[in-house]
């Protein structure tokens, strides 16, 4: 079960889809435009994120581990043990790897909810829409959901103000599972070492 969690923090859940939230309209938007505006301008110049991160699954379960990102399209979830998953994305494709059933998946960067993040430039109505926006106690909240796929999962964006710092990501899934992942002690705009975005088999490596 939190195997199946864990993949679908990247992946759009196609089981028993609900019914779709609707996106909202430009009137419903106006009053949020200029935060709008900021958050796609802060997030755009994200070059790279290194940060530890911590997962509530909806379960209650909890796992960590070590985020890295950097855009446009690379990133790396590198789950702290027990939790026996690594997932690896190089700008076209993520690859999920399970140590405990060495197994590997592929899946299209482009279909997955999160992967917007990764995008050369972030704009909230190019592939996804909104379909909340909150902004109180100096937080910010976005809610988000991919424009062709709107009733198989969500992502809300939790960023604190005042500077901007993206602090959460909560997703929901179409059968309203939800999955928080929190970043901690993150780091911006280091120099990341390519190999990190470069998935190696330990299938193989273990039998050299």
């Amino acid at each position: 079960m939190k195997k199946l969690i864990l993949i679908l923090i990247l992946i759009a859940c196609v089981s028993t889809p609900a019914n779709a939230e609707p996106f909202l309209t430009p009137h419903q938007i106006a009053p949020h435009q200029a935060t709008i505006n900021r958050v796609e301008k802060y997030l755009s110049s994200l070059t790279t994120i290194v940060s530890d991160f911590t997962q509530v699954a909806p379960d209650g379960s909890l796992a960590t581990g070590k985020f890295f990102m950097q855009r446009p399209g690379k990133m790396r979830w590198q789950y702290n043990p027990p939790t026996p998953v690594l997932m690896v994305a190089d700008g076209k494709v993520l690859t999920y790897f399970d140590y405990e059933l060495q197994q590997i998946n592929h899946i299209k960067l482009d279909s997955t909810i999160i992967g917007f993040l990764a995008q050369k430039d972030i704009r909230f109505d190019k592939d996804v829409g909104l379909l909340d926006v909150e902004e109180k106690n100096s937080v910010i909240r976005i809610k988000l959901a991919q424009l062709d796929k709107a009733d198989e999962g969500t992502l809300t964006l939790e960023l604190s103000d005042k500077p901007l710092t993206i602090k959460n990501m909560v997703i929901t899934d179409a059968t309203q599972q939800v999955t928080t992942v929190s970043l901690n002690k993150a780091r911006y705009g280091e120099k990341l070492d390519r190999t990190l975005f470069e998935f190696e088999d330990p299938r193989i490596k273990k039998h050299r």
